[in-house]
């Protein structure tokens, strides 16, 4: 079988793609800062800095991979300066410098939904209008892809809202709001948001990344199940963890909280809601996923069953908080 050589691959989705990977035979050598979280992981571990050209160099050409997959990104998302997001830009600028000399079949490069604003639909592959100083970091990365004019094929992925098992931020946030009854959900409009469960979305970037390129060289595509009305998939968890649909407030309300929690912010106290999150909660998100559905099929985890995995990991994760009511709903919204 082949063999991936994965940046950041002991990341969210990352992991998944290593997981998969596997089970389909593949050889894989992760290469990031963080030791995987799945000890078996660690077996296929180098401990590397995407910053470093010449650690990453020497690790790509050891390997003599097939696929190079680009993941490795700045996460933190307290980064205002551009040019701090040097994992992202200079990261991505020696990734392409070393996968430009491998003898390798395909590169992968990881981007973002966020290089274009929520609420603007894109005009084509190539149109960036970005979301944040983060997506701004991103809408860079994308452009050296462009301007580096590798020798094989390549394909870039803009991955969407993702969810699931391992998620880093969410049980400490909105599924712990949602357990305890303080996540206030927008009312008053319909609000279509693209997500994307984590397993299915390593499915379609590990396909992209090995499938013969003669539909996907030089595309973009975004990763993801699809658009989903906002109310469907937070009633889905707050019925299961409450026993109740989440809890509603106007749409415009919540977006004057979100005002109100950046003034909280400016002068150093933590707000649960400020004008970011009150925006991206209130905003449908207009992509089309159509493209990639078509070259990978339809995802393989369906909604339910991807609301019930997650919900058993957070009784792993937290079994008191997440102790929930009727686990077994999956995404009833009727409770």
């Amino acid at each position: 079988m082949s063999r991936i050589f994965i940046t950041g691959g002991s990341g969210f989705i990352g992991t998944a793609i290593v997981r998969l990977a596997r089970q389909a035979g593949h050889e894989v050598c992760i290469y990031d800062l963080v030791a995987p979280g799945i000890v078996e992981h660690r077996a296929w571990w180098i401990e590397g800095d995407v910053r470093d050209l010449p650690a990453l160099r020497q690790a790509a050409e050891a390997f003599e991979p097939d696929y190079f997959m680009h993941l490795a990104s700045d996460i933190d998302v307290s980064i205002v300066d551009l040019k701090e997001f040097k994992t992202t830009i200079d990261g991505t600028r020696n990734a392409l410098a070393v996968a430009a000399t491998l003898p390798i079949k395909r590169f992968l490069h990881t981007s973002t939904q966020f290089v274009v604003k929520p609420g603007i639909e894109p005009l084509n592959e190539r149109h960036l209008d970005p979301y944040t100083v983060y997506g701004e970091a991103k809408a860079v990365a994308e452009q050296l892809v462009w301007d580096a004019d590798l020798p094989m094929p390549w394909v870039m992925v803009r991955p969407v809202i993702i969810w699931g098992p391992g998620h880093p931020s969410f049980a400490d946030q909105i599924f712990r709001h949602i357990a305890t009854g303080k996540y206030l959900h927008p009312s008053g409009r319909t609000i279509n948001r693209a997500f994307g469960y984590v397993e299915n979305v390593a499915e379609q970037m590990l396909l992209l990344a090995t499938m013969p390129a003669d539909r996907t060289d030089r595309h973009i595509f975004y990763v993801g199940d699809g658009q989903i009305d906002y109310d469907i998939w937070a009633d889905a968890f707050s019925n299961a963890l409450t026993g109740r649909r989440a809890r509603r407030i106007p749409a415009a309300l919540l977006l004057t909280l979100g005002k109100i929690g950046d003034l909280v912010k400016s002068v150093g106290i933590p707000s649960p809601i400020d004008g970011g999150r009150a925006f991206r909660m209130t905003t449908s998100s207009r992509v089309d996923l159509a493209p990639t559905i078509a070259i990978t099929g339809t995802p393989r985890v369906s909604f339910d069953a991807g609301v019930l995995e997650t919900l058993a990991w957070l009784r792993e994760v937290d079994p008191v908080r997440f102790a929930g009511h009727g686990m077994n709903k999956g995404s009833d919204t009727t409770s």
